[in-house]
């Protein structure tokens, strides 16, 4: 069994609403224009996920309650049906996971354990994300004293100690950021990725959790993880590993589990950008996605959460959408991951 790292601690965002809706088929501008509407409500997104499955776009987008009204209506009225609007959740971020598979795979395995189901599912350079029932977070907070150690905090009551206060100042600062241009700490990408797309009953997250753990004795990085809404009541999972572990990684899908079904493999490469503000402040990924599709990126992931942008693309493509984001953002500095 691989060792788990000792992890800096875990954040909590409550009071917050998730909407998810499928876009029209072939609508690649879909996410583009769902963000450029946001942006002009001022609406801030402390979660937002866009998979291209199937020829059209699943979303995933958390809002906090008071904009629950305006974000529903914006999205009626200009992208059609909303097929889950779910109050009262919460987004539970586990830091910082390093992209090891083993971390998130604990995670997934230690919800279910408890009867916690996640519906939805994010990771960004710094933490893995999922969404839950508001209700849930003492227990499930709690239950990750087990299986994890946090370097801050021995005790879920240390946790909840040091907690006091801290989100309505994440709030308030989220809320104030602006600037003209928006600012990076770096821009990385991978170019020889393959991504995975697996289809299951959102219940099994459990078995998909020990598959992601059967992966990390190769030392390999879960360079990304989203998850796509299924108005048939599944879920898609989207996920990065490098190309060089395509077979092992087919292989070890088709034997762990019936009812966890392969969709697809594809050649893909992915970027990914840390600044302070990112997944918070409306305005950001609009400018952005537009600036892909403008410049003719086919897109096939991308998520917003946490501090970070991360891209899934075609694998020839990666060149291109680094000038593209040159262009877009004030990047101080480019770096090629292994």
């Amino acid at each position: 069994m691989t060792a788990l790292p000792i992890l800096g601690g875990f954040k909590i965002l409550k009071d917050v609403v998730r909407i998810s809706t499928l876009s029209p088929s072939e609508d690649q501008s879909f996410p583009s224009r769902f963000c450029g509407a946001i942006a002009k409500q001022r609406i801030n997104l402390p979660y937002l996920t866009f998979v291209y499955n199937r020829n059209s776009w699943g979303m995933n987008v958390i809002v906090e309650a008071l904009d629950e009204e305006g974000a529903i209506r914006l999205i009626e009225d200009g992208f059609g049906r909303i097929f889950k609007v779910s109050p009262g959740k919460a987004i539970l971020s586990l830091f910082p996971h390093k992209n090891n598979p083993a971390v998130t795979g604990t995670l997934f395995e230690t919800l279910i354990k408890q009867g916690f189901v996640p519906e939805a599912l994010a990771n960004s350079p710094s933490a893995v994300s999922v969404v839950l029932k508001e209700e849930f977070l003492n227990q499930a907070s709690d239950a990750l004293f087990g299986p994890f150690t946090f370097s801050a905090y021995r005790t879920p009551s240390d946790w909840k100690l040091a907690q006091k206060g801290k989100e309505q100042l994440y709030k308030e600062v989220v809320a104030s950021y602006q600037e003209k241009r928006p600012k990076v700490y770096g821009l990385n990408y991978r170019k020889s990725q393959t991504l995975l797309i697996v289809r299951l009953d959102i219940s099994k997250i459990g078995s998909f959790g020990r598959i992601l753990k059967g992966l990390a004795p190769m030392a390999l990085d879960l360079s990304f993880l989203a998850s796509s809404p299924d108005d048939q009541g599944e879920i898609n999972i989207f996920f990065c590993l490098p190309k060089t572990v395509e077979k092992f990684a087919n292989e070890l899908l088709k034997t762990s589990d019936r009812d966890i079904h392969l969709e697809e493999v594809n050649p893909a490469s992915m970027f990914s950008m840390t600044g302070p503000h990112f997944g918070d402040r409306y305005g950001i990924a609009s400018e952005l996605l537009r600036t892909l599709n403008h410049s003719g990126i086919d897109l096939l992931a991308f998520t917003c959460t946490i501090a970070s942008i991360r891209g899934v693309i075609p694998m020839h493509q990666i060149e291109q959408a680094i000038q593209t984001i040159k262009n877009c953002f004030e990047v101080p500095a480019v770096t090629k991951k292994d």
